[in-house]
């Protein structure tokens, strides 16, 4: 879970393509890769999203990303006020948060204007936020933790001049008080560390001292990024007893001298003038009155609520629902609740209903086979794990890129026993490919390859945890788990170095 602090939102709220119902209170912007809700009417919200593919392209021309597009758009969404992002983030510290659901990656920010010159304006955040997404994405590795900041930090400042083009390595105004008052952090532990611990005025010294050594790395060629190359090639390959001291000429001090010496001078930044660049189109519509009345009642399920706030969420759902008794959407959105509320027959009875009035909802089917899964491990009738495989085959068929019924496709097979088909961990696989922002599908794929007695693979999958910047329980988790794998790698070694295969 990653969580970004910020003042407001910077250029963001409504465009109308043209008139407009004035009872919408919420209005969309869908691209190729980002969906973005924006509550209350203004007239940027189609600029806002065109900068978030823009976004998008430069990431993917810079980095040679040239995958085809899995899983779903990401998901902005532009509150009216800091308050109410604050009360969707149980946190009273922060204003705009980004995590993934088992479904889809979101934001929730305020909108609103950059306040100073040194606040980090919304669009700043998003885009740090944003570049980690797509690190995790289509390059996770072993990174240290200052290189996963600094790489999100250098991306981070972006405008797009009317000429087209886009700008970028700029320096981020937030951090220049820490660099320049404070000094930079002191390279040996910027080296060495993670952001644990650190007070306001070192994190703001180790974000900034990351963003410069990292805007070196990109702008420069010579000895030192080429080693910089090799030791980072080094890290992310799990090379063992790596020592930052041996790849620099003067070691760590040689780099930190020329840092000091690259801050002294005047930074340059990068313009990109892309020819071929295609945004696509973006398309402003008002959002569904049944999902604009419902939006943040969905925000308060998927971003974990305590359980002693469910069953209240669930009579708000409820109650809103009641009033749109022909809309799947609010059906659906009604039954996830109950699920998560344990009452598994109104689960069923809303998810059948939405069913009813959109067959394709693949998220109504994905709860409906939720329920007879339960259903079925309370049961170990014959009849009823039939009805819940028929209903995850369902779910699947309504959106094959939805990865939840891939997920209970893999569950499904490990709950009956036995040996695991191919096929399961092949739903299991691509739910993880479609989202694996996600921690929960990256332990469960993790699991899934160590089962298989593939340790190595499992041992690579928990690295983006297990070296996250940030301390948490589950980065802890994640160290036992790679340290385990490791154990049982070095034991297949030791194995087959006594037991050679024989010559093909």
């Amino acid at each position: 879970m990653m969580r970004f602090w910020m003042k407001a939102l910077a250029g963001a709220g409504l465009a109308l393509a043209g008139a407009a119902p004035a009872q919408a209170a919420w209005w969309q912007a869908q691209t190729r890769h980002f969906t973005v809700y924006s509550e209350g009417k203004d007239e940027t919200l189609r600029g806002f999203a065109e900068r978030l593919e823009k976004f998008d392209y430069l990431l993917r021309r810079l980095t040679g990303v040239t995958s085809p597009e899995q899983g779903s758009p990401v998901k902005v969404y532009l509150l009216s006020s800091e308050a109410k992002v604050r009360e969707l983030a149980r946190n009273p510290n922060i204003a705009g948060y980004y995590t993934t659901s088992d479904r889809t990656a979101y934001a929730f920010l305020a909108r609103g204007a950059k306040t100073g010159k040194f606040d980090a304006g919304a669009e700043e955040i998003l885009f740090h936020e944003y570049t980690h997404h797509f690190m995790l994405h289509h390059f996770p590795a072993a990174y240290p933790a200052w290189y996963v900041e600094g790489f999100a930090e250098f991306f981070s400042v972006v405008d797009f001049p009317k000429d087209g083009s886009i700008r970028f390595a700029q320096v981020p105004m937030a951090r220049v008080p820490g660099l320049v008052l404070g000094q930079p952090y002191p390279l040996v532990q910027l080296l060495s560390r993670t952001t644990d611990g650190l007070n306001r005025q070192d994190g703001d010294r180790y974000y900034g001292t990351a963003w410069l050594l990292t805007h070196y790395y990109f702008q420069n060629k010579n000895g030192y990024t080429a080693a910089m190359t090799r030791y980072l090639g080094d890290l992310a390959q799990g090379k063992p007893d790596v020592e930052p001291d041996s790849y620099f000429e003067g070691g760590v001090a040689g780099l930190e001298k020329e840092l000091k010496a690259y801050m002294r001078k005047r930074l340059s930044m990068s313009v990109l003038t892309p020819q071929d660049m295609t945004i696509g189109a973006i398309t402003v519509v008002p959002v569904d009155p049944a999902q604009g009345a419902l939006i943040e009642d969905e925000l308060h399920l998927v971003n974990r609520p305590k359980t002693e706030d469910v069953p209240a969420l669930v009579a708000s759902i409820r109650a809103t629902a009641a009033k749109y008794p022909d809309s799947a959407y609010a059906l659906t959105l009604l039954a996830e609740s109950e699920w998560a509320a344990e009452e598994g027959a109104a689960a069923l009875g809303d998810a059948d209903r939405a069913i009813g009035i959109d067959p394709k909802s693949s998220r109504a089917q994905a709860v409906r086979a939720q329920v007879l899964l339960a259903r079925a491990q309370d049961s170990e009738k014959e009849e009823d794990w039939k009805a819940a495989l028929t209903a995850i085959v369902r779910a699947n068929r309504a959106d094959t890129e939805d990865p939840v019924p891939l997920a209970l496709f893999y569950r499904y097979h490990a709950m009956r026993g036995g040996k695991m088909p191919d096929i399961g961990y092949d739903g299991l696989y691509k739910a993880f490919s479609l989202l694996p922002q996600n921690p929960n599908y990256r332990f469960q794929f993790a699991r899934a390859l160590a089962a298989r007695g593939e340790y190595a693979a499992a041992s690579t999958i928990m690295d983006p945890i297990a070296f996250s910047p940030h301390g948490s329980d589950m980065r802890e988790a994640a160290i036992k788990m790679k340290a385990a794998f490791d154990a049982r790698t070095k034991v297949q070694g030791e194995a087959r170095a006594r037991n050679p295969s024989p010559a093909p």
